[in-house]
């Protein structure tokens, strides 16, 4: 089993009627390798389903509380490299509404 199908497993008790941490996870899985520095650049897959999720989270505040909360679970549960993280929005061609960072309030 995989860290991201464990870190699934893990969140996949959001009792919210908004969007599963554990669909999110599942959908990022193009993206581990760049986000556990393996690799250079984010893949396209990774990009376009980043730039997905952006739109969901822009459009629905709840998704967005959900994917923030998730997110923020993430990095605190996977050797994340943060700083390539936070450049995934400039990479992938897309405006984030949640901030990448494991000390983020997700509230808002």
């Amino acid at each position: 089993m995989t860290n991201v199908q464990i870190l699934a497993l893990i969140l996949s008790q959001n009792k919210a009627d908004t969007i599963k941490c554990v669909d999110l996870i599942l959908k990022a899985v193009p993206c581990e390798g760049f986000l556990l520095s393996q690799g250079v650049t984010p893949s396209q897959e990774c990009c376009v389903i980043l730039q997905d999720l952006s739109r969901d989270a822009a459009a629905c505040q709840p998704n967005r509380q959900a994917m923030c909360q998730c997110f923020k679970a993430a990095t605190l549960t996977f050797p994340i490299d943060i700083q390539k993280a936070q450049r995934l929005p400039q990479l992938c061609n897309f405006t984030s509404t949640i901030p990448i960072d494991p000390n983020v309030y997700c509230s808002k």
